[in-house]
């Protein structure tokens, strides 16, 4: 494939990441995308051939990261029982395929799409490719008991490129314990994958001899969520992707500092509301004694209009004007 060609492909990688995970509904955790994603990128820059698959896609929103990762020669294969629900035994999703066909056409190129309605467990191991072709990455999510988990995985053995990936959902969710007691059936019985990656939720399986690229390329692009590097898990040493990261512990950090200011300011907005209550009170007390003194002046008031009408109402303001009259014209003259 040509460089044009692979950035053509990184580019719609990048897109459904950054836009397409929020818009479809269903169950992946952005870290666990975003380590998917840079599994992706390094097959197309490693010049690893394959189609890519899942065996349970719901409405589509992991699936879509795979579809999105695909060459112009390869497919995108989607096996679910969707409306077929009496071939989901433990009932562990509900799968609607015109949802899912909608989100294809939305977020992926219809065209390089192939779904198989029905159930992994009618596809025998020995016709694994028949249905899945040769697959470079496998994701591994129908149903979550331990038989059907086992027979999954050796399905997704069967078609596995050699330095391929597969990936295993609800591995450590606790609703679906069968996913892990169908994982450690398998590594019982096979060692052709094992287990070298973890993240939210899910495992990464792959051929011994192709693990240590993988390993290796996951440090370098993914350093910053790399939580604890080569933990024992079933016999194998894997890396863990998340929980403990220098991302993780950035993050509880600014959460911590976004808490204490946030502490800080609410402790301030209370200081100044009690100030502000404070004032209040202050001002409607100064408010109060300035309407008492305006009662009292407008009561002077009135008593003083009281005592000038009854003054002027009296006989001997009355006997008295002319001498008051008098006394006021020759004033006026002095002046004059």
């Amino acid at each position: 494939m040509s460089g044009a060609g692979t950035t053509s492909v990184e580019r719609r990688i990048s897109r459904y990441v950054e836009e397409g995970l929020g818009a479809v509904t269903g169950w992946f955790e952005t870290e666990s995308a975003e380590v998917i994603a840079s599994l992706l990128r390094h097959q197309l820059a490693a010049g690893t051939q394959g189609d890519v698959a899942e065996i349970g896609v719901h409405h589509g929103k992991s699936f879509l990261l795979l579809a999105n990762g695909v060459r112009p020669d390869e497919r995108a294969v989607a096996l679910d029982v969707f409306d077929d629900q009496h071939l989901n035994v433990d009932q562990s999703g509900k799968g609607d395929r015109a949802v899912f066909e909608r989100n294809v056409a939305a977020w992926a190129d219809p065209d390089r799409v192939v779904v198989v309605q029905g159930s992994s467990t009618d596809v025998a191991p020995d016709r694994a490719v028949e249905t899945f072709g040769h697959v470079r990455l496998f994701s591994v999510d129908g149903g979550h008991t331990s038989g059907i988990t086992c027979h999954d995985l050796r399905l997704a053995e069967a078609c596995l490129v050699d330095d391929g990936v597969v990936v295993l959902d609800d591995i450590f969710n606790p609703h679906w314990l069968g996913v892990l007691s169908g994982l450690r059936d398998y590594l019982a019985t096979s060692s052709a994958l094992r287990p070298f990656a973890v993240s939210a939720n899910k495992l990464y399986l792959a051929r011994p001899d192709a693990t240590g690229p993988l390993v290796a390329h996951l440090r370098e692009d993914m350093a910053d969520l790399l939580g604890k590097p080569e933990v024992e898990f079933f016999g194998a040493l894997v890396d863990v992707y998340g929980m403990g990261s220098p991302r993780r512990r950035r993050a509880a950090a600014e959460a911590a500092a976004r808490a204490k200011d946030g502490s800080a300011q609410e402790q301030q907005l209370r200081d100044d509301l009690q100030e502000g209550r404070a004032r209040l009170a202050t001002v409607q007390r100064e408010l109060e004694e300035a309407r008492r003194a305006l009662v009292a002046c407008r009561q002077a008031a009135v008593d003083a209009q009281r005592r000038v009408d009854a003054m002027t109402g009296s006989t001997s303001w009355r006997v008295t004007a002319p001498v008051r009259a008098a006394g006021g014209w020759v004033k006026a003259r002095r002046r004059g």
